[in-house]
C-alpha cells in the first residue's frame, strides 16, 4: 500500500546511493570521482522524474500519472489523488451549475445575470423571449446597450435597487423589472416578469370602482335630496319620522361607504407620489385641537414637538385620522384615548393611539385590516349607527404598506387596544427651523 513520502525512505534512497558509489569506488582505487559520478547520477534521475511530471501537468490531458520509480511513486500517485478529486469536483461543480440553469430555465421569469459593470454574463431562454436577447451572441455586452430604453439605464445608473422598476414595451407590453445586489461578488442579478395581464386587471378595476362611484354617487345625492325635502316638509307620523331617518342615515352610509372605496382603490393604484416634509407632531396636535367629542372622552396625549417625516401628505392625513377616530367610534362614552408622537431611537418617529376601552379578542387582531371586517356591532359608540365601513383599516394598511412601514396593533380584553405605527424620521426643513 502506497504511504507518504517520508524523511526515511529519502535517506535510505540517498543511503543506498552513497553506499553502492563508495563500494565501487573504494574497489576501484578512484573513491571520490566514482562517488562524484553516483550523485551527478542520482540528481539526473530526479531530474527526468521532474520533466515526467511536468509534461503531464502541464501537456498531457490523461488523469493517470506516468510510471515512477523510488521516492517519485507515492509523489505521483498523490497528484494523481488530487487530480481524480479536483476532477470529480469540477464534474460535481458543473452539475450543480448545470442544475440551477435548467431550475432558471423552468422558471417563467426572465433571468439575467450581470457582472459589476452591468455586462451579460448569463440569461435564461425566457429572457431571449421576453426581451429580445441572444445566448450566447450577447455575453459580455452592456445591458443598457440590449435593453434601451431610458428608463432603464437611468435607473441602472442611480442603483437604487429597493423599488422594481417597471416599463410599458411598445405601448402594451408592462415588464416588472426586480434586482438583486450584490449578488455573488458584486455581480446583479435581474429579474423580469411580463405583468401585462396584472396592468389590465388593475386597469379594469379602477375603471369599475370609477363607473361605481359615478353610478351610484348620481342616484344617492337624489335620494339625500329628496329625504331632506320630505324631513322639512314636516307634519309626518312617528312611524314616517323613523322611516325618513333610518333611510336618511343608511343613504349617508351608503355614500361614505363610496368615498371610503375611492380612497382605497386610489392608494392601491397610485405607483407614483408627491412626498413630502410633513410635521407629524403638528398633524397630532390638530387632531387634538379639532376634535368635536372632547366633552364626551378624556382625550389626553404626549406629543414631542418637531417631529418630521417623509411622504404623500393626504396618505398620511387619511392614516392618523383614521387611527384617532376609530378609538372613538368603537369605544363607549367615557373611554379615556391618549394620543402619542414620540421619537424611537435616533432616527425613527411613532404614531400610536391608546384607548382604555374593552379590547379586541386575539382571534380577530390578524383580520382588522381585511376589507369590510368587523369585530362586532356592540364595539361601536353608537348602537343606533351602523358604524364604519369596515374599510378605515385596510386603507391605513395600504398606505403605511406604500411608505415602507406597517400597523402594529395590540390588544387586550377588558384592558384596552394600542394602535400604532413607526416611520423613519427627517431633519425638518429649513423654513420650518428659522420659524422655530
Amino acid at each position: 500500500m502506497l504511504r507518504s513520502l517520508t524523511l526515511k525512505r529519502i535517506l535510505l534512497e540517498i543511503g543506498g546511493v552513497l553506499l553502492v558509489s563508495a563500494l565501487i569506488g573504494w574497489v576501484s582505487g578512484a573513491f571520490f570521482f566514482v562517488l562524484f559520478l553516483g550523485m551527478l547520477g542520482l540528481a539526473l534521475w530526479h531530474y527526468l522524474q521532474l520533466r515526467k511530471l511536468s509534461h503531464w501537468l502541464w501537456e498531457e490531458n490523461r488523469l493517470f500519472p506516468p510510471d515512477g520509480r523510488g521516492t517519485w511513486l507515492p509523489i505521483f500517485h498523490g497528484l494523481h489523488r488530487m487530480r481524480k478529486k479536483q476532477r470529480e469536483e469540477r464534474n460535481r461543480l458543473a452539475e450543480r451549475v448545470s442544475y440551477l440553469r435548467r431550475g432558471a430555465e423552468a422558471i417563467p421569469d426572465a433571468v439575467m445575470l450581470c457582472d459589476a459593470k452591468g455586462r451579460l454574463e448569463w440569461c435564461n431562454h425566457q429572457a431571449e423571449t421576453l426581451l429580445g436577447l441572444r445566448w450566447p451572441q450577447d455575453q459580455e455586452q452592456l445591458l443598457t446597450n440590449l435593453i434601451r430604453y431610458p428608463e432603464f439605464s437611468n435607473y441602472l445608473k442611480l442603483r437604487q435597487f429597493e423599488t422594481p422598476l417597471k416599463l410599458t414595451v411598445d405601448g402594451h407590453l408592462h415588464i416588472e423589472f426586480r434586482f438583486v445586489y450584490p449578488y455573488i461578488e458584486y455581480n446583479l442579478l435581474i429579474i423580469a416578469r411580463n405583468i401585462t395581464e396584472t396592468a389590465k386587471l388593475e386597469q379594469m378595476r379602477q375603471n369599475f370602482f370609477a363607473n361605481v362611484n359615478h353610478e351610484l354617487r348620481v342616484p344617492l345625492t337624489v335620494i339625500k335630496g329628496y329625504l331632506e325635502m320630505l324631513d322639512d316638509m314636516g307634519g309626518h307620523s312617528s312611524f314616517e319620522e323613523k322611516a325618513i331617518s333610518h333611510m336618511s342615515s343608511q343613504a349617508d352610509r351608503l355614500y361614505a361607504l363610496v368615498q371610503q372605496l375611492m380612497k382605497l382603490s386610489k392608494i392601491e393604484s397610485a405607483t407614483e407620489r408627491d412626498k413630502t416634509a410633513i410635521n407629524l407632531s403638528q398633524m397630532g396636535e390638530t387632531l387634538i385641537h379639532e376634535c368635536p367629542h372632547h366633552e364626551e372622552y378624556p382625550i389626553t396625549s404626549h406629543i414631542v414637538p418637531n417631529l418630521w417625516i417623509e411622504g404623500d401628505l393626504e396618505e398620511i392625513k387619511q392614516v392618523t385620522t383614521n387611527l384617532f377616530y376609530n378609538a372613538i367610534l368603537h369605544n363607549e362614552v367615557g373611554t379615556p384615548i391618549h394620543l402619542a408622537v414620540e421619537p424611537v431611537g435616533e432616527y425613527e418617529v411613532r404614531f400610536s393611539v391608546t384607548d382604555k376601552g374593552r379590547g379586541i379578542d386575539e382571534a380577530h387582531l390578524a383580520h382588522l385590516t381585511e376589507r369590510f371586517y368587523r369585530v362586532s356591532e356592540s364595539r361601536k359608540r353608537d348602537a343606533k349607527n351602523d358604524g364604519g365601513s369596515g374599510l378605515g383599516l385596510a386603507i391605513v394598511k395600504h398606505a403605511l404598506q406604500n411608505h415602507g412601514s406597517e400597523l402594529t396593533v395590540e390588544s387586550t380584553l377588558g384592558k384596552g387596544s394600542t394602535f400604532s405605527f413607526v416611520m423613519k424620521s427627517i431633519e425638518p426643513p429649513a423654513t420650518s427651523k428659522k420659524t422655530n
